[in-house]
């Protein structure tokens, strides 16, 4: 599959629909072929067809969500919601959950829930309200709960446009008193089961969506084949490593290497743009520059530790 996947990049039309908003995607989106398509084909294709880096994001974000949460499938769309404002590290968390005679109970907010208003559900991190912090305790702890967008009691902000990716809506979460069944709460530890996992998916999936839209551009652009091989060949290894990144020490190392190769094809697709000062496309891809280094620090020191530890079970 994964060699198909990749002759699909160099045989593929061209043409794609203007997308200037979420609701242009995700018409988009929802005509990839779902039942049969694995995360990896869906970010693949999904950033293929994007017209702009945006909707290569939300495609690779909503690849990586497939990967991670069994709940979320289908052609709707979903959004994990962790970090808080002014909150720093999962320690810190100030939404919380605690238990009732009827289920579960959820309070607190959430300061980015990308495409709020066509999810259908979010994946919601939060603490237990028995965690006694001071002596470093935990009862239920950091935890993952699935919170229907219908749910009573959630609310929305719609943030201000960004000065990247524009027209990615963002908002703010709300949550008061959302009352939630008990199976709402997804087993396992919310950071060694889902965050410290998904953030590994989230920079694979998102690299190898960023990477099939350049394809497109380029094939579109007739860039050099040079560069065209590097994007393919980088693509083949993200399919490699799509099954088993994160699992093992060795193959952060090699996520890391590859992302890092990714960033550097980002780079120069800046160049292969700034020959078309005055196109559209290319004046989107420069002005969304921060998504091509947004997991570049946390990568980086993920792959230093993981090669240390491989580096360590070399030596024994």
């Amino acid at each position: 599959m994964k060699f198909a996947l990749l002759e699909w990049c160099l045989q593929a039309p061209l043409a794609t629909s203007a997308m200037e908003t979420g609701d242009a995607w995700l018409q988009c989106w929802q005509q990839l072929p779902f039942a049969e398509a694995c995360a990896l084909q869906l970010a693949i294709q999904g950033g293929f067809q994007a017209d702009r880096a945006a909707w290569a994001f939300a495609s690779g974000y909503q690849a990586a969500l497939r990967d991670q949460f069994p709940a979320a499938d289908g052609a709707g769309l979903y959004a994990f919601c962790l970090s808080e404002p002014g909150v720093r590290g999962s320690r810190n968390l100030q939404t919380r959950w605690r238990e009732t005679e009827s289920g579960i109970q959820l309070q607190g907010s959430k300061s980015w829930t990308p495409l709020f208003e066509q999810c259908s559900s979010f994946f919601v991190a939060c603490r237990s309200e028995t965690e006694d912090s001071s002596e470093g305790t935990v009862t239920g702890g950091f935890r993952v709960l699935c919170v229907p967008a219908k749910a009573t009691g959630v609310t929305f902000s719609p943030r201000e446009p960004g000065s990247f990716m524009p027209e990615l809506p963002t908002a703010c979460m709300q949550l008061d008193a959302v009352a939630l069944n008990a199976d709402a709460l997804l087993p396992g530890d919310g950071w060694q089961a889902y965050a410290n996992p998904f953030a590994i998916k989230e920079e694979l999936y998102v690299s190898a969506a960023l990477l099939a839209y350049l394809l497109r551009e380029g094939r579109s652009n007739a860039w050099p084949v040079s560069y065209l091989q590097q994007l393919l060949a980088a693509l083949a290894l993200l399919a490699e490593l799509a099954s088993s990144a994160g699992k093992s020490p060795v193959s952060q190392v090699a996520l890391s290497g590859v992302t890092a190769w990714a960033r550097r094809l980002f780079a120069e697709a800046d160049t292969l743009w700034a020959a078309s000062p005055a196109d559209s496309r290319a004046q989107r891809w420069l002005r969304d520059r921060p998504i091509q280094t947004l997991w570049a620090p946390t990568s980086e020191q993920r792959g230093v530790k993981a090669w240390q530890a491989v580096c360590a079970q070399a030596v024994l």
